[in-house]
């Protein structure tokens, strides 16, 4: 199989820091092992990915696999741009941090400071809430999707992502209390940014970031169908259509909208250990992860994740935006910056780590699942914790099941255990504690604090599916759900999404396929009042049910 489609292979010489040298391949043999990483489903007459390496300063590798653009057979170039959706987070959050040292804001400050007809809720939402994703606001593109328009086929503006805080009834956390990724936010930040500066976020950005950096190759898409000049076109595949050409019908920067080359995105690496834009002040603050009320640490900073891979640190962005998937990863001990882009979706996803194990390979800590596996725990203990758990959130469950004698999380993830109560996930350093509560229920909570709760089988009868039927109404969306029942199924019915099915998984608690939770909530006697939808982003927006 041919895909190896166009590259750039320089001098190899990876000396990682003073005190760390890394035995690495040469040339030839690092570029066949990363070759071997490649997804088999990507070659010459498909869509693939970019690849790029830079070390101490240097892009010391870097090729294209696959097409960029199937209609004329053109070659994946890492010189040409890709859209790097969530990745551009990370310009706007460094753009505040050059604000806040400068004295133009100060990014504890109430978002309501710089908004007109903003809400104003029970608990005060800062501008480094919604910099670390701990606001409590709503997220539009849920929102949106919910009210059966679907985001990146219908189109969304600013204006509309605004609305849905104006609208949200109260927060759905205590600002600071979690993190949950919201895209809204940046929406938000973008346009508080142009309050403060008087110019276009984009425009700013530009200005005051992507040229002082010389990133002249990199351009954000400011309206729905703006030329970007030298792009990749993304590219999904349906069994009937065959490749299909993906387009979006959004284009809010802050959230997304960048679209970079592999030798860009090198400059603004190196940007991390340099701190040539604002200086040390500023790329300290813009990589200052967020503290949660409770002490514990977000791992996310201005845009930006701080967190570590198998004991060693790491700043990361993911993002996904039409059928782009980006990762950008920096090891800062060894002055290692790892980038893939697919235009593939997740069919040409390379995990950064995957190459980062082979040229971290000595300094990576071995993942010893000796540990914790003197503990002997019977299997008929681990069949007492096998079943389904409900995250406290109502967005959340984690399925317990065992697997060749371990306990999994759904088959796949395996549960190490360090102790009687408590096991390690295998592939990280999260952990997993079992709590037996007074009722006699069983309850997990994870590193992150989020408790999950096991939920007894509950398969209702025709009956009891009809209690749930009528017409139910939502005043944040202006829309209207039916509830039916079709099939021996229980359905929700609406005229832009279709019909979508319920599955029964605890009382009153239904599942979607789209991976949303519902839940029914019922008055004093008995009677459902109103159903609840909450997702991974998006919790606790109710349906009151009509008379």
């Amino acid at each position: 199989m041919k895909n190896i489609i166009c590259y750039t292979l320089l001098g190899l010489g990876l000396i990682f820091s003073s005190n760390a040298n890394a035995q690495v391949p040469d040339k030839n043999e690092l570029e066949a092992k990363i070759d071997a990483l490649i997804p088999p489903q990507v070659n010459d007459t498909t869509p693939g990915l970019v690849i790029g390496i830079v070390q101490k300063g240097e892009l010391v590798f870097s090729k294209g696999y696959g097409l960029a653009n199937m209609a004329y057979g053109m070659p994946n170039d890492p010189n040409m741009v890709y859209n790097i959706g969530s990745v551009s987070k990370q310009f706007l959050g460094y753009a505040f941090a050059l604000l806040h040292v400068k004295g133009d804001l100060n990014i504890d400050d109430p978002v309501n400071k710089y908004l007109e007809d903003w809400p104003e809720f029970k608990h005060t939402v800062t501008l480094r809430h919604l910099l670390s994703h701990t606001s409590g606001y709503r997220e539009a593109y849920t929102m949106s999707n919910l009210a059966g328009r679907i985001v990146g086929v219908d189109r969304l503006s600013r204006d509309e992502c605004l609305d849905v805080v104006r609208k949200q009834p109260e927060l759905e956390f205590i600002p600071g209390s979690r993190y949950t990724y919201n895209s809204t936010a940046w929406v938000i930040l973008a346009e508080i940014l142009e309050k403060v500066t008087g110019q276009a976020a984009d425009e700013w950005v530009e200005t005051n970031i992507l040229q002082a950096l010389e990133m002249n190759d990199t351009q954000i898409e400011s309206y729905v169908g703006e030329v970007i000049v030298n792009t990749a076109e993304s590219y999904s595949f349906d069994k009937e259509k065959g490749f299909v050409n993906e387009k979006s019908n959004r284009a809010i920067f802050g959230a997304a909208e960048v679209s970079a080359s592999i030798p860009d995105l090198v400059k603004w690496i190196n940007n991390y250990r340099s701190a040539e834009i604002g200086g040390k002040a500023v790329r300290d603050l813009f990589l200052d992860p967020f503290i949660l009320n409770d002490g514990l640490n977000s791992e996310y900073a201005l845009g930006i994740g701080v967190g570590s891979y198998r004991g060693l640190k790491r700043y990361r962005h993911t993002g996904g935006h039409e059928a782009f998937a980006s990762q950008l990863s920096y090891y800062p001990d060894y002055d290692l910056g790892i980038i893939t882009i697919s235009n593939y979706g997740g069919r040409g996803w390379l995990a950064t780590s995957k190459i980062a194990d082979l040229l971290l390979e000595e300094y990576i800590k071995p993942e010893s699942d000796k540990i914790g596996q003197a503990f002997e725990i019977s299997r008929k203990e681990l069949e007492q914790l096998e079943g389904l758990y409900l995250a406290s959130s109502l967005n959340r469950t984690l399925d317990l099941k065992i697997a060749k004698d371990t306990l999994t999380i759904g088959g796949r993830t395996k549960l190490i255990p360090v102790s009687k109560n408590i096991f390690r996930v295998k592939g990280g350093n999260n952990q997993i504690q079992v709590k037996k509560l007074s009722n006699g229920r069983t309850e997990l909570s994870n590193s992150r604090n989020e408790t999950f709760t096991k939920v007894e089988e509950w398969t209702p009868d025709k009956e009891e599916l009809r209690s749930f039927e009528g017409d139910y109404w939502s005043d944040e969306l202006e829309t209207v759900y039916h509830l039916i029942v079709k099939d021996g199924n229980l359905r929700i019915k609406h005229r832009w999404i279709g019909e979508v099915s319920l599955k029964p998984i605890s009382k009153d608690i239904f599942k979607t396929d789209w991976g949303y939770f519902v839940k029914f909530n019922r008055n004093k006697e008995g009677g459902i009042l109103n159903l609840s939808i909450s997702s991974g982003r998006t919790l606790n927006v109710v349906f009151n049910r009509k008379e």
